[in-house]
């Protein structure tokens, strides 16, 4: 429901008041408990601010949307998994603790990302002129792999640097390219920015973020959300990289030729493996 809500009024939201909705939304499971003067506390918002919110959604108050998310919900399997990972602190740490946060995890991630959206960023990365990666942080061992991965399929993914040198890179930039872009738990000043020079020059550009609500979303081409758990949790990238697997097959199988490239990969390693031995 509070996907659907967010789609429905997100042009008319402040930057406050997407703040509150990003929240709500990493949160749903935990809003039958929460307050709004917690919620005041934890954003660090005014009450005033957050009292005048529940009106632009439709709803008197916080206990009105209550109620209204209690009427529509279903017990389903993440919601009984949400509730069991409430007892972590309690049980410790177990492979089978992991196994139940990760599927979670996935769950609530394809509760968004939809099989088309990775067919149409298959389709970007097939049809783009040349293909740039900006991948800073906990994102730099993903960009990597997608580098490495991509290459075998004739797809060179151009990084592009960090801080002021960044702008040597954008005048470069031309309708007909494309940008990877990874932004977890908040979108740093190089995405802002090529995102906003994106809608001047008219590249495009794929966000990869666990961010599910923020103004600046709407810029990008296509956003590839993951859920990485709550804002306090050790953030895995285990979810990310399983949707970035996805996108490389889906992307193996656009190119098409990837049995011959694998077949040309081996008969390259058995040619030269007495000069190569790592």
């Amino acid at each position: 429901m509070l996907n659907e809500l967010y789609e429905s009024c997100k042009e008319n939201l402040s930057k406050s008041d997407h703040k509150i909705f990003g929240y709500l939304l990493e949160h749903e499971q935990e809003i039958q408990a929460i307050t709004a003067e917690e919620l005041s506390q934890r954003l660090g918002i005014s009450t005033a601010t957050i009292s005048r919110f529940w009106s632009k959604l439709g709803f008197k108050n916080l206990k009105d949307l209550k109620r209204a998310l209690y009427n529509s919900q279903a017990a389903t399997p993440f919601s009984r998994m949400n509730a069991a990972l409430s007892q972590w602190q309690e049980s410790g740490i177990s492979p089978d603790m992991l196994l139940h946060r990760l599927s979670a995890q996935i769950e609530r991630t394809f509760q968004v990302v939809k099989p088309e959206q990775l067919d149409q960023a298959a389709r970007m990365l097939t049809q783009a002129i040349h293909v740039y990666l900006f991948a800073p942080d906990v994102s730099c061992g993903l960009g990597s792999i997608a580098a490495y991965r991509m290459l075998r399929l004739g797809i060179r993914l151009i990084p592009l640097p960090s801080g002021s040198q960044i702008y040597d890179a954008m005048i470069n930039l031309k309708r007909g390219d494309l940008i990877l872009l990874f932004g977890y738990s908040r979108l740093l000043t190089e995405v802002q920015i090529l995102l906003s020079y994106s809608q001047e020059i008219g590249y495009k550009t794929i966000l990869f973020t666990d961010l599910l609500a923020n103004d600046l979303l709407s810029q990008a081409d296509l956003v590839l959300y993951s859920c990485r758990g709550e804002p306090n949790d050790y953030h895995s990238v285990v979810v990310p990289m399983m949707l970035l697997d996805l996108l490389i097959m889906k992307t193996s199988q656009a190119v098409g030729g990837g049995l011959e490239k694998a077949q040309k990969l081996q008969e390259l390693r058995g040619r030269y493996s007495g000069m190569l031995k790592r």
